[in-house]
């Protein structure tokens, strides 16, 4: 048996047909002279017997010696095991089982149930992926959408819901460039809808807002509020579902502060309404050098905040602050600051426009406007891709991006364009703020290596740490594809937040992506029907404003400094905390 001892596995079996013994390796503990069923491959006995001898080998593979009791010869063969009698399992009964109430997941990277995201789509007949993974976080997992997307379309069709769209931004085969962009003229456009000449259906409306984001939806919800039963435009998702999730009231500008206070209570109030992850926060702005820290040392002067030294950065921001960082001179400490899920914000707020008598236009493609007398007539092309001619006296362009291109249709000038800003999300990390809470929002204002400001938070939701970063010479930048991320701004992202929290250098990111601010300045003007060029302070400031926009609209009183962001005002610049 020389062969069954050697082997260092379970491959080889040992037979002695005269004297009924059987050479069986085994890897658990057993002793001799226990009773055991001999059994085949399936765990059937075949007979019984007696261990006599136990092998011990030092390969962790022993040798049991059985004595068979009730079988004999070359039955023998047929043995592959034995059971201690003792443990032989009693036979398994199966029954019928009764119905198992389950959830349905269709994203399992975050957990993501098919109700939530039925709730978000409501008696709604088809719905973007971007709006599904901004209000549901489905296809923001490890996975990035590649599992959960096609589960989802495959899955909601049986409730008869389409998906529309991709999940991240598709950049065009070319730029199409019109004759009139190159030498305008008082000429309008002239757009044919259909080759047959057939003309487009005709709607009057009360007003009219083109563009989904966190302004057009706000202003949406107040026109609504007003009784004004607004239709809204939508079509793809801009910056304000891809912002970093933060507000803060820490502005040069002292008028920005208010609008930031306000807007703040907002967030508080829709928090109350439904769970938007709001969650208060502080803000650290880093004073890397004497202007900078004059700069924020005037803000206190009407914000809630309070400035501290280097040696206390480890105790007031987080125990991982890099005990070495010598970098900057001072860090203050903004209180009333805020994050919130920007989808669930976007998507609440919409829902309570729709309550009070609002109506969104999902997929829909503003294609012209032109004005006669007081009227607006708005082309638009919908989800079908069927033209339909809007009719209205409240036209409002909360365009973002895109903006300009149609305030020009209006022969209004007004000297905004995109300028791309990159943005990152790590892994799920514990907290790492001071008590273990979420790390704040750290901002470096620093012109450095091409960039002006470094700045990032951690989700309390689920640890993430999300930044951005702005550019220092914008015309670059200026309508670049939102596709590509650069090899300059994952470098400044890390190195910057690796010099603040070194035990950092050993995360990853699990997903980059671009949106655009619009520059260089705000332009909120009822009387133009614009509100366009947040400068990537909408998500902090666009309620307010929003509300502020309609309450002049309507004819209530308006804070005095709201006339400074029309095409008259100055825009109310901030220029050191942009």
């Amino acid at each position: 048996m020389d062969c069954v001892y050697q082997c260092p596995g379970l491959a080889i079996f040992g037979y002695n047909l005269k004297k009924d013994w059987l050479f069986l390796p085994i890897e658990y503990e057993v002793n001799e002279g226990e009773e055991v069923f001999l059994v085949d491959n399936n765990g059937n006995i075949l007979g019984e017997g007696v261990i006599v001898k136990i092998l011990r080998k030092s390969n962790k593979t022993n040798i049991a010696r059985v004595q068979a009791m009730t079988i004999s010869g070359d039955n023998l063969v047929a043995v592959r095991g034995f059971i201690l009698k003792l443990d032989y399992p009693d036979p398994i009964e199966f029954k019928k089982a009764g119905e198992v109430a389950s959830e349905t997941y269709v994203c399992h990277c975050d957990d993501v149930k098919l109700n939530e995201i039925l709730d978000v789509i409501g008696d709604r007949k088809f719905i973007s992926v971007d709006e599904i993974k901004h209000t549901t976080r489905l296809g923001m997992g490890a996975c990035r959408g590649k599992r959960c997307i096609p589960r989802l379309k495959q899955t909601i069709r049986s409730h008869g819901i389409s998906v529309v769209g991709e999940p991240t931004p598709r950049g065009p085969l070319s730029n199409q460039i019109a004759m009139g962009d190159l030498y305008p003229k008082e000429v309008h456009e002239n757009i044919h809808v259909s080759a047959d000449g057939s003309k487009p259906l005709k709607e009057k409306v009360t007003a009219l807002v083109a563009g989904g984001g966190i302004g057009g939806s706000a202003l949406f919800f107040y026109l609504a509020e007003a009784g004004k039963a607004p239709v809204l435009l939508n079509y793809g998702r801009g910056a304000s579902w891809r912002n970093i999730a933060g507000g803060r009231p820490n502005f040069s500008v002292p008028e920005l502060s208010d609008i930031a206070v306000h807007n703040l209570e907002i967030f508080k109030e829709l928090q109350k309404i439904k769970n938007i992850d709001f969650h208060p926060i502080h803000y650290v702005t880093f004073a890397h050098d004497e202007p900078m820290f004059k700069a924020l040392e005037a803000s206190m002067a009407w914000s809630d905040a309070r400035m501290i030294e280097p040696k206390d950065f480890r105790i007031e921001i987080s125990p991982h602050i890099n005990p070495k960082l010598d970098t900057y001179i001072a860090a203050l400490i903004t209180k009333n600051c805020w994050q919130a899920t920007p989808g669930k914000v976007i998507d609440l707020i919409r829902r309570i426009g729709i309550e009070k008598g609002g109506r969104i236009l999902e997929d829909c493609m503003l294609a012209n406007v032109r004005k006669e007398g007081s009227k607006y007539f708005i082309l638009v092309q919908d989800h079908e891709k069927k033209y339909i001619e809007f009719e209205t006296e409240i036209f409002i362009n909360a365009l973002g991006p895109e903006g300009d291109k149609f305030a020009k249709q209006l022969n209004i000038e007004t000297g905004i364009y995109p300028v791309k800003h990159q943005a990152f999300i790590t892994r799920r990390l514990p907290m790492l703020g001071r008590e273990k809470i979420p790390l704040p929002m750290i901002i470096d204002r620093r012109r450095y290596k091409g960039f002006t400001a470094v700045y990032g938070q951690q989700l309390a939701e689920t640890g993430q740490i999300i930044g951005c970063a702005s550019p220092a010479v914008e015309p670059p930048e200026t309508g670049s594809n939102l596709k590509v991320n650069s090899k300059d701004f994952i470098e400044i992202a890390s190195e910057v937040f690796v010099n603040w929290i070194p035990e950092l250098s050993s995360v990853g990111f699990q997903a980059v992506w671009a949106g655009y601010y619009v520059e260089p300045r705000m332009v909120i003007d009822p009387e133009l029907g614009l509100f366009i060029g947040l400068r990537g302070q909408g998500y902090m400031l666009g309620q307010y404003l929003a509300k502020m926009y309609v309450d002049k609209l309507t004819g209530k009183e308006v804070p005095a400094y709201f006339g400074r962001l029309s095409m008259k005002g100055d825009g109310m610049p901030e220029k050191a905390f942009k």
